[in-house]
């Protein structure tokens, strides 16, 4: 027979559950929420590019690891998160399928289960 207290029946109860994250992607960094938590993270070598907010991949996916990291939503015993991204910059006349791609395949390569673009 296990016995667990209270406190950690809830912390299991919340890993079974799949995390939602909003990510507002700007010029060089990215605006993470979940939980009520908010999260503002730079990287350390700049992904926007003249042309495109995410130019460089490697950058903009080490920015959105951290991110989902320090707002919870990844552990041990966590389901990957669900992750909403929002491009707050550069989206004049709305986003490329080749842009729209790229930042799908960004949150996929940070560990995101699922990922939805909103423009």
């Amino acid at each position: 027979m296990v016995l667990i207290n209270k406190r950690q029946e809830a912390y299991f109860e919340g890993c079974q559950k799949k995390m939602e994250v909003k990510a507002e992607v700007f010029k060089n960094r990215i605006v993470f929420t979940a939980n009520e938590n908010t999260v503002v993270v730079q990287p350390k070598q700049p992904f926007t590019t003249t042309r495109l907010l995410i130019g460089t991949f490697m950058p903009a996916v080490e920015c959105m690891k951290e991110g989902l990291a320090k707002v919870g939503a990844k552990g041990i015993f966590k389901r990957k998160p669900k992750l909403l991204i929002y491009p707050q910059a550069m989206t004049e006349g709305s986003l490329s399928e080749v842009e729209e791609h790229c930042l799908l395949e960004v949150g996929h390569a940070a560990g995101a289960g699922k990922v939805e673009v909103h423009v």
